[in-house]
């Protein structure tokens, strides 16, 4: 791809195809539907360097009330353009499907969650008319139901729904920070069986935050205003009386961790109080707290004073202040349970928060040692959400693109499913709980779960191989 166009005297016309700018390259593939563009990849080398993989870049959610009136749309935003563009899915198989429950028609359809595995959770209506929870894969087309307790428009209009991986109707759980004070949790068994929940009174009085689901699939992560993180433990169903366990709300250390601000080191236990936008991260098995002032908070100033000294400290925080602490209790055992990350402690990844259960992504086309999150554009008010990159290491923020010229409706990372993900055809069996015959899955649903498969089969031979990882 080395040749350039020539007039009759010899002389180039135009320089050769690979010497393209990056820019002019990211401007042309962000037009192409997901094919095209991994053709645009594999046109030379020069191409590929400046398109990063499809399955390792991030994309963006936008629902019902984009200009295509779609009820699920994907946005993308290259690493060397301007804008977030909406991706051209209209290549045979790799035709975004709408859900077919009543959701796909309702009004004001809009995305409160998304998982690493290609799945989103949506809700539509408003509290007279409330359309209904439902996990929806859009490149599959399939479709679970939640528990309408899941969603509670009149006390909140979109509330952050994390699930586990791989759903299928007859094995997954789904948990909703419903309002501040309640989380609501569904859990539906191999036997077609769903349990619905709420934490009521356990967390009464704690003005939540964010939720994060455990990597190991038992338990929940609730984070509060204040930076205390409280545990849902979720038992799996006794062999004995078949009856789903209640869930516990604990502790994060076995011992009695210090509570609220108490929890970190100067003087971050005085700026807790006054980051209000707060995220919770696994990454590697470890658990990140991402701290902000946000936009349209304005700057503050807080008296943090130092042990042992009698002068007061202020230390002013400004909008856009980013902080990632990190849980470590064997640092100070008995003492504080958080201490301030390192660019290092990341070990290279890079951390997508938002409406999404955070993910961890590594590889081309992110930041290696950064977090990416939602914020509202500058200058305050409403409008949509626009994408910053905070790089742990140098403690820079950047809006993403830099130049703004139009951010997305929905703070929600999306990211393709990674090669290696199968839909599950029946429930796993554990040592609490064994899949007896009576609870496997029915001819039907192992049908519909294969089609599935299939699907997502051809999506990802059409995009071809890529090296990408998602964690």
């Amino acid at each position: 791809m080395s040749s350039a166009i020539v007039v009759a005297g010899g002389a180039p016309c135009f320089p050769p195809w690979a010497d393209l700018e990056p820019g002019i390259i990211s401007s042309i593939a962000v037009c192409c539907s997901l094919a095209d563009y991994a053709s645009c990849r594999g046109v030379c080398p020069s191409w590929r360097s400046a398109l990063p993989p499809p399955l390792s870049r991030p994309l963006a959610v936008l629902p019902a009330d984009d200009p295509s009136g779609h009820p699920v749309s994907l946005a993308a935003c290259s690493l060397h353009a301007r804008r977030w563009a909406r991706l051209l899915l209209d290549h045979g198989d790799l035709l975004l499907h709408r859900p077919a429950s009543i959701i796909g028609d309702a009004p004001g359809c809009r995305c409160v969650g998304a998982s690493r595995d290609g799945w989103v959770a949506l809700v539509a209506g408003d509290a007279a008319a409330p359309v209904g929870p439902v996990l929806f894969n859009p490149f599959t087309g399939k479709e679970i139901p939640l528990d309408p307790s899941l969603y509670q428009p009149a006390h909140h209009p979109a509330p952050k729904i994390v699930f586990s991986r791989n759903p299928t109707g007859h094995g997954f759980t789904a948990v909703s920070l419903v309002r501040p004070d309640m989380v609501a949790v569904q859990r539906a068994a191999a036997d077609g069986c769903s349990y619905s929940e709420d934490t009521g009174p356990l967390l009464d009085g704690v003005f939540l935050v964010d939720v994060a689901y455990g990597g190991d699939g038992d338990k929940v992560y609730c984070l509060s205003r204040d930076g205390q993180v409280h545990v849902l433990h979720l038992p799996r169903r006794s062999r004995v009386n078949r009856r789903m366990p209640p869930m516990e709300v604990g502790t994060l250390a076995p011992r009695s961790p210090p509570v609220g601000a108490a929890a970190f080191p100067p003087p971050y236990d005085a700026i807790s109080l006054v980051t209000e936008a707060k995220s919770l991260a696994l990454c590697d098995g470890v658990l990140y707290q991402i701290w902000r002032r946000a936009t349209g908070a304005g700057p503050v100033t807080v008296d943090a004073p130092v042990a042992g000294a009698t002068a007061a400290r202020w230390i002013h925080i400004f909008e856009g202040d980013v902080f990632v602490l990190k849980y470590d209790p064997e640092k100070d055992p008995g003492g504080t349970c958080w201490t301030v990350a390192e660019g290092k402690d990341l070990g290279g990844n890079a951390v997508f928060v938002g409406m999404n259960d955070a993910a961890v992504v590594r590889g081309e086309g992110v930041r290696a040692n950064s977090v990416y999150y939602w914020d509202r554009p500058r200058g305050g008010g409403g409008g949509d959400y626009e994408a910053v990159v905070y790089d742990v290491e140098t403690g820079a923020s950047v809006r993403w693109p830099v130049a703004f010229t139009g951010g997305v409706s929905s703070p929600a990372w999306y990211f393709l499913p990674p090669a290696d993900v199968r839909p599950r055809v029946e429930g796993r069996a554990t040592d609490v709980e064994a899949t007896s015959s009576a609870e496997e899955a029915t001819s039907l649903e192992q049908d519909e779960e294969q089609q599935s498969a299939h699907c997502l089969k051809k999506t990802k031979s059409l995009l071809g191989r890529f090296d990408h990882c998602i964690v």
